[in-house]
């Protein structure tokens, strides 16, 4: 013996259903969005090392984020522009600078609060992307924190 459901109430369950799909799937361009939400504004180097060594020399450098476009300041004054791209559907967070002139830098990131660390290699040279937040004699690692700067 079967059991007829009413039309209206297999509706209900129809729309019930699609909406926790639509609500239970991630929207990759809402992720990417969502990604680069706390990296938006100006950016201090505070901290850097390269080999395991510090590199105060880029200290005072000011690396600018607007939507998915970056702006480098050297402490020497230097500029380098470009885009990003993010997945932070990776741990730890990954993300490609893609320069204006060509260079990419492969990077992981993180963002806590008012700082920014970024450990990052130029793509195609011996190096993998980085997979933590510390640099070796062994590598050529570049890690860089960054204090964001108050309005």
């Amino acid at each position: 013996m079967s059991v007829r459901v009413p039309g209206r109430i297999r509706m209900n369950r129809f729309v019930i259903v699609c909406v926790l799909v639509i609500v239970a799937t991630p929207s990759w361009r809402l992720l990417a969005q969502d990604a680069s939400a706390p990296l938006q504004g100006r950016w201090v180097v505070n901290g850097a090392e390269h080999n395991g060594k510090p590199m105060t020399g880029l200290n005072g450098g000011v690396m600018t984020i607007s939507g998915r476009a970056f702006e480098i300041r050297t402490a020497s004054g230097n500029m380098l522009k470009g885009t990003l791209r993010l997945d932070s559907t990776k741990q730890p967070w990954q993300m490609d600078m893609v320069h204006a002139h060509g260079v990419e830098w492969e990077a992981i990131y993180d963002v806590s609060g008012d700082t920014l660390r970024l450990n990052y290699v130029v793509k195609g040279e011996k190096d993998p992307r980085p997979a933590a937040f510390a640099t070796s004699e062994k590598t050529e690692e570049s890690l860089i924190v960054l204090r964001r700067q108050s309005k």
